[in-house]
């Protein structure tokens, strides 16, 4: 079977493992794992699930949904302050990435991505084919600017920011996103999948920029991963050369009528964004406190980043994951040497978790 060459090489996403096979292979029970390791939300969006429950009696499954997705794009566009024109429904940011990589990446062309970040911005540049240029962010994790500039090429056509970064959990200037793309003169893509949760946005860019365009979603601060409801934000013209390549049906008409029920109302969503902020502060003051056995780093999203001091990242991930907590481990990506990601949690989880960390990150 010959399939294409850039397959021939081609390093995956790495798919989080289902959680019954973690709980078969710790010897416990799949309720008893806690999920630290996928940024999800802790709290279930129960408003817009009542009122699928309302909706459902009398919703047509068995017709595809309106491919135009007007509605939701509708409530979109209230909830951004854009127009629909501005708005490209997707499902979840992953297909926005694809979409805009497909938009501009041909065969050996080029993105420039700050590092480490998110993986699938250079997983979808390659499979156009493209090559990625990596610039190294600073010590605090913050944008190389002038690296990012400087590695703009005759055959760059992208720059991915994302912001808040994952997995540093740090935000960015906009006036420095303004200046990459006002310099660069590249599509800039600023993936903004955790805007909830620091409330900093360059989505007004598009109003004065027609290269660039913002990704978001509802899976993070609207606690809607499940559903898989993302958007694009640009400006009318990348908006047309976008839809001319997106799927006409790749939300669920379930998706639809959830997301629209949650854009309808966002009072719920801004409790549980209240609430994970309110954790993330709590429980990154409570690693601080474990300053003999490791290092945390500030975040505005809902997750923290920490580096341990002395103890090794894969064993203290191991240890944790007899106890039914799973973290991410990311000491293999570039300036996370022994670094382990964690969720943020409810007060219970955060205190559980604090308590076998220290336990678990001694020698």
């Amino acid at each position: 079977m010959k399939t294409r060459r850039v397959l021939e090489d081609f390093e995956p996403y790495s798919w989080e493992t289902p959680t019954h096979e973690i709980a078969a292979a710790v010897g416990l029970r799949p309720d008893q794992i806690v999920r630290l390791d996928t940024n999800t939300s802790q709290y279930r969006p129960l408003a817009a699930m009542k009122e699928l429950e309302k909706v459902l009696p009398a919703a047509r499954l068995n017709d595809y949904p309106d491919t135009s997705y007007r509605r939701l794009a509708e409530g979109l566009a209230r909830y951004t302050g854009k127009k629909t024109g501005n708005l490209v429904v997707t499902n979840g940011t992953d297909e926005g990435l694809d979409l805009v990589t497909k938009a501009f990446i041909d065969r050996g062309e080029e993105a420039v991505i700050p590092t480490p970040t998110y993986a699938m911005y250079g997983i979808d540049t390659q499979l156009m084919g493209g090559r990625i240029k990596t610039v190294p962010r600073t010590a605090d994790f913050g944008l190389d600017v002038d690296g990012i500039l400087g590695s703009v090429g005759p055959k760059t056509k992208l720059v991915f920011l994302c912001n808040p970064n994952n997995p540093t959990g740090n935000s960015s200037p906009v006036a420095e996103v303004e200046r990459i793309v006002k310099e660069s003169e590249v599509g800039v893509v600023v993936d903004e999948a955790y805007f909830e949760l620091c409330g900093k946005s360059a989505v007004d860019l598009i109003d004065r920029y027609d290269n660039v365009v913002v990704c978001r979603t509802l899976s993070k601060g609207f606690s809607m991963a499940g559903v898989r409801v993302g958007y694009l934000v640009g400006n009318e013209e990348m908006v047309q050369e976008l839809n001319k390549i997106r799927m006409p049906n790749s939300l669920s008409m379930l998706s639809i009528i959830l997301a629209e029920a949650a854009l309808a109302d966002t009072t719920e969503m801004q409790r549980h964004v209240r609430a994970t902020v309110r954790d993330r502060e709590s429980l990154y003051g409570g690693l601080l406190e474990l300053e003999e056995l490791l290092t945390p780093y500030p975040s505005e999203a809902n997750f923290i980043l920490f580096r341990l001091r002395s103890a090794r990242a894969d064993v203290v991930h191991r240890r944790l994951l007899k106890t039914g907590l799973v973290l991410r481990n990311v000491g293999h990506l570039p300036g996370l040497k022994n670094c382990l990601r964690t969720t943020v949690g409810t007060p219970r989880i955060n205190r559980r978790l604090l308590a076998e960390l220290a336990g678990a990150a001694k020698n």
